[in-house]
């Protein structure tokens, strides 16, 4: 995936906007305020006098802000006292090299995602758990609220993982990559998918939803893999 990013002069130094920050104040803003994240992308896009399409993109690294009245007009609106909060200062070429620390952080994610693929695949997108839920006497629509929390949880554990290697990976374009990876394929595959039901109606038995959770997993799999292939 392409992004557009700008160099911005400051006191003598050059900056970036800071893709990875952007996004965890954003979910911060999201969820203290319980909205939906088009309704956050809605909401930032009127408060800053641009498109809610141009927030997604700043979401999804497709873009960045053009200029820093832009960027201080952001870090108002989400209570953020110095816009270079929302930067990353540029110090020259990156000359990181694949050395033991970046390997060993690198394998963490890979494993947090591992482990995230295969609950979801051994648990046939969760419908175990759902299935427990009913058998306690809820009713359709709260056990899938509760497999959602469930869902949500469980991403947020790997996303947890992804920050704490922060400081060892941004510089890294493949830090950018993994977390678009996480913050978008992980999440799609359950994402308003988890119903159930076919469209005829019917309802889905281990024996079907296996097949298609299992496919998710693999194609998750496999670009997890190409993405890693840089360094193993």
């Amino acid at each position: 995936m392409s992004k557009e990013t700008r160099t911005f002069h400051i006191d003598g130094n050059d900056y970036s906007f800071d893709f990875s920050v952007f996004h965890r104040f954003f979910e911060s803003y999201q969820k203290k305020n319980s909205f939906l994240i088009t309704e956050a992308e809605q909401n930032i896009a009127d408060a800053i006098s641009v498109s809610k399409d141009t927030i997604h993109s700043w979401r999804f690294k497709k873009n960045a802000p053009a200029d820093i009245d832009t960027i201080k007009q952001l870090a108002e609106f989400l209570g953020i006292r110095d816009c270079l909060v929302l930067l990353n200062k540029k110090i020259g070429e990156d000359t990181m090299v694949a050395n033991d620390r970046i390997l060993d952080s690198l394998k963490k994610i890979y494993d947090a995602i591992i482990l995230y693929l295969d609950d979801y695949d051994s648990s046939f997108a969760y419908l175990n758990q759902f299935y427990e839920f009913k058998e306690k006497k809820y009713s359709d629509e709260d056990a899938r609220r509760e497999i959602y929390c469930i869902a949500n949880d469980k991403l947020h554990e790997v996303e947890l993982v992804l920050t704490q290697e922060y400081i060892i990976l941004h510089k890294l374009d493949i830090y950018s990559t993994l977390e678009s990876f996480i913050h978008r394929d992980l999440c799609d595959i359950w994402d308003e998918r988890l119903e159930y039901v076919s469209p005829e109606g019917i309802q889905i038995y281990e024996t079907n939803l296996g097949i298609n959770s299992h496919e998710e997993y693999e194609v998750a799999f496999n670009r997890l893999n190409e993405i890693m292939s840089e360094y193993f």
